[in-house]
């Protein structure tokens, strides 16, 4: 036994426990081989009544003896005399035995009654055989349980309170009193001097047990006198039967006092408690009771109504199913005190219990089958049949017989697949602080019946408070020491100690919290209904909860950090917004006040060219119109650049825009514009190809006129002169980003294909993007300075549409513009 008072497999076995353990297996020992060795062996099984039980069957190994007694006793034969000992002179003289002084093969003469009439035999006494010894020794089966079982608690259970030394009474003086019992009626040993005087000391230690357990009856405290009212006669008694026999009788209402009254104050407890973990323990000690003494009586009450004999099968099947009464009795009041071999203990005495069950119930249909075949071949059938339903009922029940004694033995019963299904994918996603105790304390621990909890966080040998709930724990406390004892016995019951009033006495399982084999935290469980007590499977469903626990801390921690840097993105993205912002001002500030000077200079530029301030010389001419020149491309440049900043605003004046009859006039313009501009060259052919019936578009007229001057100077600039450019227009279906359905709508195509250089596969995405070009080459080459393709796409997309480029380099570039159309297509 460890400190904690549970079972402790390598604690040292104390002195006296152990001598006084052994003595009393002596005792049982020298009866029991005393039965086997000194009573005579006269070859029939009879009781303290002289009536016969049984007689032995030795016809296989002894076929003179069986053919001397055969027309001889009978079973229920009433002896009277036996050689000359009368049956008289048996009760009133405790130590004659009877076919005392006979040998095998003699001849004893027998007076008995049958069915009214006096009858006389010569019985031939048979002698021990080995078959019969083996039977007798058999008898070790009714005493050793109840000697083990109280053997265990005197070695091995504590505290050694007054129920303790109860238990073990009580275990010790049946073991002793079945051990004497077996074979009283030989008068062998003082046997039956020892059962009937054993009987009235088992009486007050019966009462006084089932009067403290579970837990001491309210009025036994009130009536000081009642223990002393109790065990008083009950010693005078045995003195008495001691000194001379008491009658029969007396014997008989003793037994019925004990086992009877133990029964009722059992029932009354039952009907009473108001205690769960008094109910449940009540519950299996009379399940004990039933199962001990139920199968032996079943199969005495049915085969008798039935009129068949069974032999030794009673005797058997009772001897199987004693062992039953003292271990549960031990599990149920002892069972938070066993700690790891608690659901061991469950467990074998779960299927030792179904077996007797499924044993007893074979026999009985067995038997009752039986009557109505009678053929050996039939009987043969009868049994295959039956043995075969029975080994497949028994795949079936066993395990809701396990559910059963689980629901008795906890008062709960929840299936740990249930709860893992339930809470595992839960406790990871609880990624805050509040949403994991909310979870643990709403949830998890309730659905469990645990009704006290705290979590602990284990840090470089610091712990530190995470949640408690329904128990007082400061949080600034140093509590490392006491968290570092727990997680020593993590994994253990705690049994709830009176005297222990510490700040962590309430705790009675400790669950470590593990990520990577690294120890984080420690969950302490403690009060549960019905009983407080933490069973193993409960056990190692809470571990595996506490590992879901370790993974949802190490997800709350990551998700934390993901929190705090995303927070510090937004903080710089803001930050950055807020300076694209100041830089687009800026921008616009400069471009406007560089766009008036520039437009005045421009302005003169152009009088001067006219004339109209006096006759230019050549030379003059060309500077002007160089500086006519450049000062029209940084105008370009400026407005490019405002209406840049302007291009995503939805403002504007939204019509009903037919992108056919706009392109046709942008493209009249531009061929216009070309012509003068490719004096002496060959001039760009342009190719229009739109359908009148093309939908309209909602859109600002003017903004949709710079896309197409934009794509139509993009094409002239990049075309070879004289090359062709084409613009369509038509009709489609198309699938836009903003649509929440994911669904294609109506929409016009505008595309505008050249015959130009190409532009790389890898670089088409980038085209679109301000100020940039295909390479440093090109910019030399053509000029400009990469805007117009960016103005064209965010007045696209501030109007709800799409753009697209597709090239190939050496062979020509067409870009696509999508706009959402305000009607269905006419379908051609």
């Amino acid at each position: 036994m460890n400190a904690s008072g549970r079972l402790s497999p390598a604690r040292r076995v104390d002195g006296p426990p152990a001598l006084v353990a052994a003595g009393v297996l002596l005792f049982g020992l020298v009866y029991v081989f005393a039965y086997v060795f000194l009573v005579p062996s006269p070859g029939l099984d009879y009781d303290s009544r002289w009536a016969v039980l049984a007689l032995e069957d030795a016809c296989d190994i002894q076929p003179a003896w069986c053919a001397a007694r055969r027309e001889s006793l009978q079973v229920g034969d009433q002896l009277t005399v036996i050689g000359d000992l009368t049956h008289q002179e048996y009760r009133s003289d405790r130590t004659r035995v009877p076919f005392a002084g006979y040998a095998a093969g003699d001849l004893v003469p027998i007076t008995f009654v049958r069915h009214g009439v006096v009858l006389r035999t010569d019985w031939p006494m048979l002698g021990p055989t080995d078959s019969a010894r083996l039977a007798r020794l058999g008898g070790l089966f009714f005493f050793l349980p109840f000697w083990l079982a109280g053997t265990i608690v005197l070695l091995f259970l504590r505290p050694r309170d007054v129920r303790w030394y109860l238990l073990i009474a009580f275990n010790y003086a049946t073991a002793v009193w079945l051990a004497t019992g077996v074979f009283s009626p030989s008068h062998v040993a003082g046997s039956l001097l020892i059962l009937t005087t054993l009987t009235w000391l088992q009486v007050p230690v019966y009462l006084h047990l089932h009067l403290l357990v579970p837990t001491p009856l309210s009025f036994l405290q009130r009536q000081r006198y009642l223990l002393p009212a109790l065990y008083a006669p009950a010693v005078l008694l045995a003195l008495l039967q001691l000194l001379w026999p008491l009658p029969s009788e007396l014997y008989y209402l003793g037994n019925f006092l004990a086992i009877g009254g133990s029964l009722a104050l059992l029932i009354f407890r039952l009907a009473t408690a108001t205690s769960p973990p008094a109910r449940l323990a009540v519950r299996l000690m009379l399940l004990g009771v039933s199962l001990a003494f139920g199968p032996g009586l079943v199969l005495w009450v049915i085969p008798t109504l039935l009129h068949f004999d069974t032999g030794k099968l009673i005797t058997d099947i009772a001897t199987a199913a004693i062992p039953l009464l003292p271990f549960f009795y031990v599990y149920a009041l002892y069972k938070h005190r066993l700690g790891g071999l608690e659901f061991r203990a469950n467990r074998v005495l779960s299927l030792y219990s179904f077996l007797v069950l499924l044993i007893t119930a074979f026999i009985l249909v067995f038997m009752v089958g039986s009557r109505w075949v009678e053929l050996t071949s039939g009987v043969l059938a009868l049994a295959l049949i039956v043995s075969a339903l029975f080994v497949v009922a028994a795949l079936f029940l066993r395990t809701p017989y396990q559910r059963f004694i689980d629901r008795l033995a906890y008062g709960t019963e929840h299936n740990p697949e249930d709860i893992l299904r339930t809470f595992v994918n839960e406790i990871p996603r609880a990624l805050s602080r509040e949403a994991l105790v909310q979870l643990l304390t709403r949830e998890v621990t309730p659905s469990l019946l645990i009704w006290q909890s705290a979590l602990y966080l284990v840090a470089d040998g610091i712990a530190s408070l995470f949640y408690a709930d329904r128990v007082a724990l400061a949080e600034g406390m140093d509590v490392s020491q006491q968290i570092q004892r727990l997680v020593a016995e993590a994994g253990r019951y705690h049994p709830p100690e009176p005297d222990d009033q510490g700040q962590f006495g309430w705790v009675r399982l400790a669950i470590p919290v593990v990520v990577r084999k690294k120890l984080i935290g420690v969950w302490l469980l403690g009060k549960r209904d019905p009983d407080d007590y933490y069973p193993q499977p409960d056990v190692e469903l809470l571990n595996t909860l506490g590992n879901q626990i370790g993974v949802a801390l190490e997800n709350a921690r990551l998700f934390e950090d993901l929190r705090r840097r995303t927070t510090e993105l937004e903080t710089a993205y803001r930050e950055l917004q807020q300076l694209d912002r100041l830089k687009d001002e800026f921008v616009q500030n400069v471009s406007h006040e560089l766009r008036t000077p520039l437009t005045l200079v421009k302005g003169f530029a152009e009088l001067l060219l006219e004339e109209s301030l006096g006759a230019l010389t050549p030379e003059q001419q060309d500077a002007l119109t160089t500086i006519a020149d450049r000062t029209a491309g940084t105008i370009r440049l400026v407005n490019d650049v405002l209406t840049l900043q302007q291009a995503a605003s939805e403002g504007g004046e939204y019509e009903n825009v037919n992108l056919a009859a706009l392109a046709r006039s942008c493209v009249q313009a531009m061929e216009v514009v070309t012509r003068q501009q490719e004096k002496g060259r060959p001039v760009h052919t342009f190719a229009l190809e739109a359908l009148e019936d093309v939908p309209a578009v909602r859109g600002d007229r003017q903004r949709l006129c710079q896309v197409f001057d934009n794509l139509l100077q993009n094409a002239v600039k990049f075309s070879p002169a004289g090359g062709t450019i084409a613009v369509r227009v038509h009709s489609c279906f198309y699938r836009f980003d903003t649509d929440a359905d994911g669904q294609p709508r109506p929409a016009v195509d505008v595309s505008v294909s050249d015959q130009g250089i190409g532009i790389p596969a890898d670089q088409l995405d980038r085209i679109w993007e301000r100020f940039y070009q295909v390479d440093g080459s090109t910019t030399r080459r053509f000029g400009g300075v990469g805007l117009g393709l960016a103005i064209a796409r965010g007045i696209v997309k501030a109007h709800g549409g799409a753009v697209q480029a597709e090239s190939k380099v050496g062979v020509g570039s067409e870009f696509h513009v999508i706009l959402p159309a305000i009607q269905a297509p006419i379908q051609s």
